[in-house]
């Protein structure tokens, strides 16, 4: 998968699902307020050219870590 500006239909089902199941398994459920922190990183980590599922996961733990409620984060 290799995105430069926008995503297609299957790139951005398959940013949802990674997603939703690792906000799942963390326990970020609905409308948790770090989903929005880290879909916004997934995106930042896709659109910089990582694509494996994995790599992504390991770069959202890193940025759940780094999450605070009322930071302004890019």
């Amino acid at each position: 998968m290799v995105i430069r500006g926008t995503a297609d239909e299957i790139q951005l089902a398959t940013l949802t699902r990674i997603l939703d199941d690792y906000c799942e398994q963390a326990g970020m459920e609905g409308t948790h307020p770090a989903r929005e922190h880290l879909a916004r990183r997934l995106i930042a980590l896709f659109s910089g050219g990582i694509d494996s599922p994995d790599d992504i996961r390991m770069a959202l733990d890193v940025a759940a870590k780094d999450w605070k409620p009322n930071a302004t984060q890019p």
